[in-house]
């Protein structure tokens, strides 16, 4: 299948597809198309996200819909109510000239009531989430008697969130005559026990995943102190203007405090995390689609399905625990044939799990040195000048061009070069004022760390309490002795933040000051006391190392049933 028009596709699938300028299918779409439409036989789709796989099912679905049947004859399961709504969206695309084809979404977070009625109304193609979707079969608003295709859309990630049991419950419901596609960027072994149980010989084609790092993106990874990672994060940042990325924390409490100190640093900054509310969400992503903000910082959760194009950068605050989550996340920069640039803060400790990534997804990393506050200060000069040089006056503004250069007169070259770059990068002076120099972090790469002169070991605490409401480091150490009378704990170096302390305290005591610390509030603040996420341990002063490890994900028991029978099998 060289191009969509030398498709088995039907004609008014193709005229969509013309009028949306596709011509030449990407490589999942050119292997996923002619065995959908060609036979009835399941298939297994390896892709990366961000390599047309929606297209790839989409269309062929689309094309298979009988319009004068108004029943139920593809159901399309998705992860989030993000992708959900994007994939609804894209199959009314596609089937814009297929006038009898209606295509409804339902997803939480929204009224049951109106999605029943939409159904009722005669919903040929169905887009859901697992949850909302077994609901409506339990309620027996959505009928799976005349299924004709199934497709799992990003079924590692509907099995990272947690949907295994949903998911066999609803593979459960539907006929054992039936097409079932399963698009996944990994194959975790869930989603190969659902294939082999739900699915006859199936074929498996797979784009993009062997290699994850055949694309256009750049891989890098920083290595500093943890105490370090929000001051280079802010470098980062600075280097380039147009930036317009995702920064990853791993917890909600990590995402609200990055984003407001970015925000007080004068970033067009804003969170996403699982505890907003729906319409908090959609504000935000609302938001940063139109670029009114150019960094989202987001968990995991949160992020999964999101659906942006043109991403600059993927920033990794902290690295995942599992080597498949980070290729899910790179996948978000580089679509479309365009440049994109995954970067991560790790420590020293963490720079094995930058080697599980590439021996993993074949990513080859580049350790790049910790730009100075100097080299941010020397690019964005020269960016700077370039856009002056490059900038076309407006007529509007040429008409009173000669009171400007009057304005101007008497100045020598150098006075006004040096007045123009005073005042377009004033700013950036301002936003940097009073930055610690971040410093890469050349200690050797160690799973222990090692004692000091004095033969102590300190492990990092995280507070969720900063500069912002008040603390200074002797009211820090105050309130932990005053948790653990009778006890005098040593103290290593204490950096506050504008939304978060980091404290080091004697590794023999670390456990005991975090279970004084469970529940505990102050000035009406949760303190929320923590090993610091990315697990650093370090030996006095700060020399880098590991705490608690974050456990993986562990999906429910898995209730295995007799492999289902396709049309035309005995």
């Amino acid at each position: 299948m060289e191009t969509f028009q030398d498709s088995a596709l039907r004609d008014d699938v193709k005229r969509a597809v013309a009028e949306l300028g596709f011509t030449k299918p990407t490589p999942v779409q050119a292997q996923a198309i002619p065995l959908i439409l060609d036979s009835d036989r399941d298939l297994v789709a390896l892709a990366r996200t961000g390599t047309g796989k929606t297209a790839g099912f989409g269309l062929p679905v689309v094309d298979g819909i009988d319009e004068e049947d108004k029943s139920v004859q593809a159901l399309i399961l998705c992860p989030t109510r993000e992708l959900c709504l994007q994939i609804a969206k894209d199959l009314g695309t596609f089937s814009r000239f297929r006038k009898g084809v209606k295509v409804v979404a339902v997803y939480g977070g929204s009224p049951i009531t109106h999605q029943i009625k939409d159904i009722r109304a005669g919903a040929q193609i169905v887009v859901g989430t697992p949850g909302r979707t077994l609901d409506l079969i339990n309620r027996k608003k959505l009928k799976m008697e005349n299924l004709k295709r199934v497709v799992l859309d990003e079924a590692d990630e509907m099995l990272n969130m947690g949907f295994q049991e949903e998911l066999n419950a609803i593979l459960a419901a539907t006929p054992d005559e039936k097409q079932t596609l399963l698009f996944s960027a990994t194959m975790p072994k869930e989603a190969k026990r659902i294939s082999q149980t739900y699915m006859t010989d199936p074929a498996e084609i797979s784009v993009g995943h062997s290699d994850a790092g055949n694309s256009n993106i750049e891989h890098q990874y920083f290595k500093v102190r943890g105490s370090d990672r929000f001051a280079l994060l802010r470098l980062l940042i600075e280097l380039d203007p147009d930036l317009y990325a995702v920064v990853f924390c791993r917890t909600r409490r990590e995402v609200n405090g990055v984003s407001e100190d970015l925000r007080f640093a004068g970033h067009a900054a804003d969170a996403l995390h699982g505890d907003m509310s729906q319409a908090q969400r959609d504000d935000v992503m609302n938001r940063f689609r139109r670029r009114r903000i150019n960094i989202l910082v987001a968990t995991d959760v949160a992020a999964r399905g999101l659906d942006v194009q043109d991403l600059t950068h993927v920033i990794n605050y902290n690295l995942p625990d599992a080597p498949e989550v980070y290729v899910h996340r790179s996948g978000r920069t580089g679509r479309a044939g365009k440049a994109g640039s995954a970067m991560s803060i790790v420590t020293g400790r963490e720079v094995r799990h930058i080697r599980a990534i590439e021996k993993y997804s074949k990513i080859e990393f580049k350790l790049q040195d910790v730009p100075s506050q100097d080299e941010v200060y020397r690019l964005r000069a020269l960016r700077f000048a370039n856009k002056v040089k490059e900038a076309k006056l407006d007529d509007k503004v040429a008409a009173f061009l000669p009171e400007v250069i009057e304005t101007f007169e008497g100045m020598e070259r150098e006075e006004l070069i040096q007045k123009i770059l005073g005042y377009g990068l004033g700013a950036l002076s301002s936003q940097l004022s009073g930055q610690k120099q971040v410093q890469n972090d050349n200690s050797k790469d160690r799973r222990d760390s090692r004692p000091d002169k004095g033969g102590k070991e300190y492990t990092t605490l995280a507070m969720a309490v900063g500069r912002k409401h008040g603390y200074t480091v002797p009211q820090i150490i105050g309130m932990m002795n005053r948790r653990l009378p009778g006890k005098k704990i040593a103290f290593g170096k204490i950096d506050i933040q504008n939304n978060m302390t980091y404290v080091g305290v004697d590794a023999r005591e670390a456990k005991k000051v975090v279970a004084a610390f469970e529940g505990a509030e102050d000035k009406g603040v949760d303190l929320n006391v923590r090993f610091f996420e990315g697990g650093t341990k370090v030996s006095a002063p700060w020399k880098g190392g590991s705490g608690k490890k974050k456990k993986h994900f562990k999906a429910g028991n898995f209730k295995p049933r007799a492999k289902k029978k396709h049309r035309g099998q005995g």
